[in-house]
């Protein structure tokens, strides 16, 4: 059967949450500095955005920082949205749920926050350009769009040391090998694309105040604002 983003993540959508940990070598940065992006601006109750959000792992992490907040958490995944819905079963109303391809966001000036984790990274140049784009219209004015994914090194060698890296990072993690194994078939999927486009799309997109907040290896956090 043919590899799909669905049928890839319906597949590990049980055991997805188990191993994040090992692999994201930088977890708890990586996160924190995601974490810190969207709630330096956003009020109490912000009603936030997360794009391919799986199984609703950053979703809950925002939530510890912003108990108040409303969230609308979108993916391709039936599967990953059922274990999201499990996570947020408490939380009633404040928390929906939307099985979704991300090129179909037509939400206009509606989120405080839009946000994403790992998931970007799936579409190809011209998919992220125009979800830049969408994500942006979707935010109200002073708004802020975050990105936490993987990008591409700028070369072919930058790129095999990235891979090299992560690669020895997940090894010495002490992580089952067929969960290992699993990852980097689901890499297959991957479309990265380096930074520094990435950020000039996001400018473009309307963004302004555009940065990279944080960076390890191929592990990184963007954003901007809509302008007020």
């Amino acid at each position: 059967m043919r590899l799909t983003i669905q049928s890839a993540f319906d597949r590990a959508a049980r055991s997805y949450d188990a191993g994040r940990r090992q692999l994201i070598p930088c977890f708890d940065d990586f996160y924190d500095a995601a974490i810190a992006l969207v709630t330096e601006t956003a009020p109490p109750a912000a009603r936030i955005l997360d794009l391919g959000a799986g199984t609703g792992l950053l979703s809950a992490l925002v939530m510890d920082s912003l108990p108040q907040a409303q969230l609308t958490l979108t993916d391709l995944s039936e599967g990953m949205l059922e274990r999201a819905r499990e996570r947020f079963a408490a939380c009633g109303e404040r928390v929906v749920f939307r099985v979704m391809d991300h090129l179909a966001l037509a939400d206009e000036q509606s989120f405080d926050v839009v946000m994403s984790g790992l998931s970007i990274h799936h579409l190809d140049d011209d998919g992220k350009q125009a979800l830049y784009a969408a994500a942006t219209r979707a935010l109200k004015p002073g708004g802020r769009f975050v990105n936490a994914d993987q990008v591409l090194g700028d070369t072919p060698e930058m790129e095999a040391r990235y891979w090299t890296l992560w690669h020895q990072a997940v090894l010495a993690s002490g992580l089952a090998a067929d969960e290992i194994a699993a990852a980097i078939e689901r890499q297959k999927l991957d479309r990265r694309t380096p930074l520094e486009p990435q950020l000039a799309w996001l400018r473009q997109a309307g963004l302004s105040q555009v940065e990279c907040r944080y960076k390890n290896i191929s592990f990184a956090v963007m954003g901007g604002v809509r302008a007020a």
